[in-house]
């Protein structure tokens, strides 16, 4: 790099999955293109006092839930919403902002919308429009994040222009490790106090074990569908209807062997046992937390690698500056074009191949790498959040999930397996996994008012929770609580089934299911709610909450149709005052979602 540098660029992120951090770790790499000083936090790490001096920040977030702000940006956004902040503070400030969201959510990207507006409130100039990203996309948040940054960077160089005798870095984003990587074999590995667990030394107060009582699988095992209700053992810790467990999860000893096996058959050999650490670059990001205490191979190829996420675009760039094969290089070149995408989806995204079979197509580039530049390739396993299908007062002193294993075909030969919930289904009773609890993006009434849910599969897990709340309380009954269930057999996929039943019969449920599968035309829960009408009506004019919980595909939109169909055909409404209803509903909070892809 020549010895010119570009203005001073901060880049923060908030970040609940880690998509906004990825997408701001790649803003941060290609500004070194232009030789900006750039530095890369998460909100809440960044000094707040800085914004008052910090002339050009470019923001990266997510919303999470019912319009909700990630975890690590919540102390930040506290303090920019502040009503003591003057309305010209930020004046100097040059911001843009870039949010990543879901549009099957009713406040789609609420987070950047209102960051976005906020700098502008307090005398902030926009570098760029607003960039909305959505996962609902064929092609994901890149279809917006692709050119939007590209055009921050167009807008960037009018605002601070290379000098006449400097241009951008040329072909590819420049290659470089964040931190130094160093390894030691030890003649005896105790000779260093080495964690069971790379997490432990950093462990925060809020994390906890929790201990596997049951792992029950609740679907036929002729159906296609492996769904488990897993009973955790707590230490007596609380939570309330609506909460989430999160879990961290780690590889599967056979994907471990794998990823091992990869390295070993190209010439890289590293001893599992081998003791690591790592020492900061100036390069704007520090070396996280739970890599400053001593670590081996073995630890980060089972609980810090995620050996099943499918390679970032950058990625490629990394393999096309290690490999000797002018073959391979080309290909991978062609990747990390702009008219390359579709061709890379078509390799990466849409067969979901991973990072260890991409290392296995690509030899000649596997076999130069190192230990810097495996943490610039592999993404960390990022902790999940499961709703809780149980009761803190009625299932004293356990935690529940219901869950679905992730296993499915591609046009590759191999399966594909999520990493967490088959981690998660391959846990036996007296097995420790590390936890922490959570808001969820659900608000339950606290006034006993009626609560139609709608949770097809999976989503009637947070159901289970508030309908065994309700219970323990003495407020169940079929008066205040209907639950639309949905699957595809009642004899294959009923989740729960004997206990929902005797819930029902016990009058402290009204259980409404629809089988799909089990008659000629199939049925689904919009068409069991239309059936219903006059119940779900008389709940709703007793001021009745609306819950839905499932897929993201098009069960939300038409479940909303039956409610407004229900608005029209028993409220005498035209089409546009059901929907104006519902949207009165929704700003109340009296009509939530919580949808995944």
């Amino acid at each position: 790099m020549k010895d010119f540098l570009n203005s001073k660029l901060t880049i923060l992120y908030g970040s609940q999955t880690g998509n906004s951090e990825d997408v701001a770790e790649r803003i941060w790499r290609e500004s070194k293109v232009y030789y900006f000083r750039s530095s890369m936090k998460s909100l809440d790490e960044y000094d707040i006092s800085n914004l008052l001096i910090d002339s050009c920040v470019i923001f990266v977030c997510s919303t999470t839930g019912q319009g909700d702000v990630p975890d690590n940006m919540k102390q930040f956004w506290r303090f920019i919403l502040r009503k003591n902040l003057s309305e010209g503070i930020l004046a100097h400030l040059k911001y843009a902002v870039l949010g990543l969201g879901d549009s099957s959510y009713v406040k789609f990207n609420f987070t950047a919308k209102k960051l976005y507006k906020r700098l502008q409130q307090l005398g902030g100039t926009p570098i760029a429009p607003l960039g909305l990203g959505d996962d609902q996309h064929d092609l994901g948040y890149g279809a917006v994040a692709d050119p939007w940054i590209a055009n921050l960077w167009k807008e960037l160089l009018i605002l601070y222009p290379l000098p006449d005798n400097i241009i951008p870095i040329q072909d590819s984003i420049p290659v470089f490790s964040r931190w130094k990587v160093s390894s030691k074999l030890l003649d005896n590995v105790r000779d260093v106090k080495i964690s069971q667990s790379i997490y432990y030394s950093t462990r925060k107060s809020k994390e906890f074990d929790v201990t596997v009582i049951e792992n029950s699988r609740q679907t036929d095992h002729s159906h296609f569908q492996d769904v488990r209700l897993i009973k955790l053992r707590t230490d007596g810790q609380l939570y309330t209807a609506g909460d989430v467990i999160v879990l961290r999860p780690r590889n599967l000893p056979w994907k471990v062997k794998e990823f091992q096996e990869v390295l070993s058959s190209n010439g890289v050999n590293i001893v599992p046992d081998s003791v690591l650490t790592f020492d900061e670059k100036d390069h704007g990001i520090p070396v996280p937390e739970v890599l400053k205490y001593n670590v081996t191979f073995r630890q980060l190829c089972e609980e810090y690698f995620d050996l099943m996420s499918v390679p970032r675009r950058y990625v490629f760039n990394i393999l096309a500056s290690i490999t000797d094969s002018e073959l391979e290089k080309e290909k991978c070149k062609e990747f990390i074009t702009t008219e390359g995408q579709e061709e890379l989806f078509t390799y990466c995204n849409r067969p979901r191949r991973n990072i260890v079979e991409v290392l296995q197509d690509f030899p000649h580039a596997t076999k130069n790498l190192t230990l810097d530049l495996m943490f610039e390739i592999f993404s960390p396993i990022k902790p999940r959040e499961f709703s809780i299908a149980s009761s803190c007062s009625w299932h004293k002193n356990e935690i529940h999930i219901l869950m679905a294993v992730v296993k499915y075909k591609t046009k590759l030969l191999k399966q594909r397996y999520g990493l967490c919930s088959n981690y998660l289904a391959s846990l036996e009773p007296g097995d420790m996994v590390t936890a922490w609890l959570k808001g969820g993006s659900f608000r339950f009434p606290v006034n006993n008012a009626p609560v139609i849910m709608v949770g097809p599969g999976t989503g009637f897990a947070p159901f289970r929770n508030y309908i065994y709340e309700c219970v323990s309380q003495g407020t169940a009954s079929v008066d205040n609580l209907i639950l639309f269930f949905g699957c595809r057999n009642e004899a294959k996929d009923f989740h729960c089934k004997s206990e929902l039943r005797k819930l029902h019969e016990e009058n402290k449920l009204n259980l409404v299911c629809a089988f799909s599968r089990d008659q000629e035309k199939k049925v689904y829960v919009q068409d069991k709610i239309r059936e219903y009408k006059s119940i779900v009506w008389n709940m709703f004019k007793k001021g009745s909450y609306i819950f839905i919980a499932g897929s993201a595909k098009s069960m939300p939109q038409d479940v909303r149709k039956a409610f407004s169909d229900v608005c029209q055909e028993c409220g005498e409404m035209s089409e546009d005052e059901a929907e104006k209803y519902i949207a009165k509903l929704e700003r109340e909070n009296r009509y939530q979602t919580e949808c995944w892809s």
